[in-house]
């Protein structure tokens, strides 16, 4: 072969390559369980994948909230088609993205409804100044007291993990 026919192998074999990454970024699906009421379980086309939805952070199973955030995923998703967008695969293979279904954002949904808070950006005690639907999502939800804000004290699920990791003092 010459290196001319060589060479024009080489590009489109980067060319393909490249394409197949940006659809690699797209998982659709469908729901096969719910896990928490941050993640799930996906079929695509036999291969399952753990979703971790990003921009999100809802309340451990065994926290106040929980169960609610799980069951509300559960009743809405399972077996549901979905569309992850994903943002990144972590070295355990969860997949992080935003998911899709019916064209709802289902991050948002749950900030919206209080069944979560929301990771991007400073996290805070206060609202948000900075605009992003996320963070105006659960600041709506702070100002109504819905979901878990109607608690007097409600507790991340980051400093719930950590305080159940933490030895006795």
């Amino acid at each position: 072969m010459s290196l001319r026919v060589i060479a024009l192998l080489t590009i489109m074999a980067l060319a393909l390559g490249g394409a197949a990454q940006a659809v690699d970024r797209q998982l659709p699906g469908r729901v096969l369980w719910v896990v928490d009421g941050d993640s799930l379980v996906l079929d695509v086309r036999g291969s399952q994948y753990r979703i971790e939805l990003s921009g999100i952070d809802a309340p451990e199973l065994n926290q106040a909230w929980g169960q609610a955030a799980a069951d509300r995923l559960k009743h809405a998703l399972t077996g549901g088609f979905v569309v992850v967008d994903s943002a990144d695969t972590a070295p355990d293979g969860r997949v992080h993205g935003r998911l899709t279904y019916k064209n709802r954002d289902i991050g948002l949904d749950l900030l919206h409804e209080g069944l979560a808070w929301c990771t991007i950006g400073p996290v805070t005690e206060t609202p948000y100044d900075t605009n992003h639907p996320y963070r105006d999502a659960e600041s709506a939800a702070r100002q109504t007291r819905r979901g878990l804000w109607s608690d007097e004290h409600p507790v991340p699920p980051w400093e719930w993990r950590e305080q159940r990791l933490r030895p006795f003092d």
